[in-house]
């Protein structure tokens, strides 16, 4: 399976969204490995940034995974598309360490995300293999501010 999701790239839960201009929103979407990952193939789309948002946040929080750094950024096609031709950018992270800390990515990096007029997922991928393990586990803390 190309690409793995998590609970809110499959819309089983909603990014928080605001109702005046200037609030600051946090959504935290997590994703438990149930499943091997593989680093040559696999990708994960792990959040969604809600149509009008501007990222001032994000940090990744890797659980149990060993040695591995990350690559995360938007993904390319519809979120929740699960086409394993989607491609992830590294607007946030790029070969960013996510052993067993949390890391936050740069108010430069988030900022240069500019608002869009639709959803877009913000997806993974990993240097390493992931075995599958109810232990493991990557989460993303993503502030942004309408």
């Amino acid at each position: 399976m190309p690409i793995m999701q998590s609970e809110m790239a499959r819309r089983r839960e909603t990014p928080p969204t605001a109702y005046v201009s200037g609030a600051r929103m946090v959504a935290i979407s997590s994703f438990t490995f149930t499943a091997a990952f593989t680093a040559a193939a696999d990708k994960l789309e792990l959040g969604m940034l809600p149509a009008g948002a501007r990222v001032v946040g994000a940090s990744l929080i890797g659980e149990n995974m060993g040695a591995v750094n990350a690559v995360a950024g938007l993904m390319s096609g519809e979120p929740g598309d699960p086409n394993d031709a989607r491609t992830v950018g590294s607007q946030l992270f790029a070969a960013t360490s996510v052993q067993t800390a949390a890391v936050s990515a740069t108010t430069l990096a988030c900022l240069t995300i500019a608002p869009s007029n639709v959803h877009r997922a913000i997806g993974v991928t990993l240097s390493a293999n992931i075995t599958a393990a109810a232990n493991k586990k990557l989460t993303l803390v993503l502030e942004y501010v309408f």
